[in-house]
């Protein structure tokens, strides 16, 4: 018998489909050996679906992290079932089938589409049968102590925004009225370009400027950037994402030079005998690949450019690194393959060709 992947106690009657599609004047399959399959429970199949709905309908027992619609409301087939977005280039076909018969089929954005699957193939913490050390709910992590900082926020999306009050709450942070006078200032990035334009109005005080950014907002989050923002966390955030901008924040670590493709700031290969992962950047989804990377990782995990490729530096012993790969991979899927360096080896040589 096959037990369920999601809570690892009933027995997978279920299964979850979920099948790459891009866009040539239509959606089409991207491939059909790309699609990736969860055995699960009748429970969990019925509650994976439900929190596609609860993130469509701004449901007030949202989980961290999870997305939402913020207002928009599910008009055409191309949008994404929970957060009503329309996807440009890349996107996602679910599908929910309980032995031959299919029971319903959603279409979904990369970014709703990798958070789902990562919940089908674990879910036994978000469903309170489990608990991991430093992962837990707000609190259950050594965070920063930054009481009297003085913030100032502008961000619609619900979910960011609980998390961004439980943060101010939690560390003493000071709410300020004025984005000149504050410590740090925190916003969302919007198709019409409102981190930027903020970032523009701030000048030099931009530096202390952290951005919250949805996938389809690259744009503004670049310009801010350019503007001389101090960086970005995804849309949905977790507490520990958003307390960890604001520690690097503190200490004056953020800033610096920008990739063009990721948006990610520039390193060079850690030093020392440390353990970190690489993978390629796909020509041009740079932009896609670092988001994801960025929405999966924990905050307190470097993410760089690095190498010409991303790198990511996790917070774990030596011993853990295959576990932090297998996860990332899991959430990027065939995006990139997932490489693990030490920082001791050479470079391994690449040789691209274009055209």
């Amino acid at each position: 018998m096959e037990w369920c992947r999601c809570c690892e106690e009933g027995s997978a009657g279920w299964e979850l489909a979920w099948r790459p599609l891009r866009r040539y004047r239509r959606w089409l399959a991207a491939g059909p050996d790309r699609e990736e399959r969860v055995e699960v429970c009748e429970g969990c199949a019925r509650w994976l679906a439900g929190l596609v709905v609860d993130a469509r309908g701004g449901g007030g027992s949202r989980l961290f992290g999870q997305p939402g619609a913020n207002g928009r409301h599910l008009v055409f087939d191309d949008q994404c079932a929970a957060c009503c977005e329309s996807p440009a280039e890349r996107a996602y076909a679910v599908r929910w089938a309980s032995g031959p018969a299919v029971r319903g089929e959603l279409f979904l954005c990369t970014a709703c589409a990798r958070w789902l699957l990562g919940l089908a193939r674990s879910g036994r913490t978000v469903r309170g049968m489990s608990e991991r050390y430093l992962d837990g709910a707000y609190g259950a992590w050594p965070h920063p102590r930054l009481r009297g900082m003085r913030t100032w926020v502008r961000v619609r999306e619900a979910g960011a925004a609980a998390v961004l009050a439980t943060a101010t709450e939690t560390m003493g942070l000071e709410p300020c009225e004025a984005p000149g006078e504050a410590d740090a200032v925190l916003v969302e990035a919007t198709p019409a370009g409102q981190a930027r334009a903020l970032a523009a109005s701030l000048g030099p005080a931009a530096r202390r400027m952290v951005v919250l950014a949805a996938l389809g907002c690259r744009a503004d989050v670049a310009g801010a950037l350019e503007l001389g923002a101090a960086g970005w966390v995804t849309v949905p955030a977790t507490p520990q994402q958003v307390t960890a901008a604001l520690a690097r924040l503190a200490r004056g670590q953020a800033g610096g030079a920008w990739d063009p493709a990721t948006l990610l700031p520039v390193a060079e290969r850690p030093g020392g005998d440390r353990t970190w992962l690489w993978m390629p950047v796909p020509g041009g989804d740079g932009w896609e690949l670092a988001w994801l990377v960025r929405r999966f990782c924990r905050g307190y995990d470097t993410v760089t450019a690095t190498e010409g490729g991303i790198a990511v530096v996790p917070v774990v012993p030596p011993a853990c690194i295959g576990r932090v790969r297998e996860r990332l991979q899991e959430a990027v899927g065939g995006a990139a393959a997932i490489e693990v360096r030490r920082s001791g080896e050479l470079p391994a040589r690449r040789f691209e060709a274009a055209g």
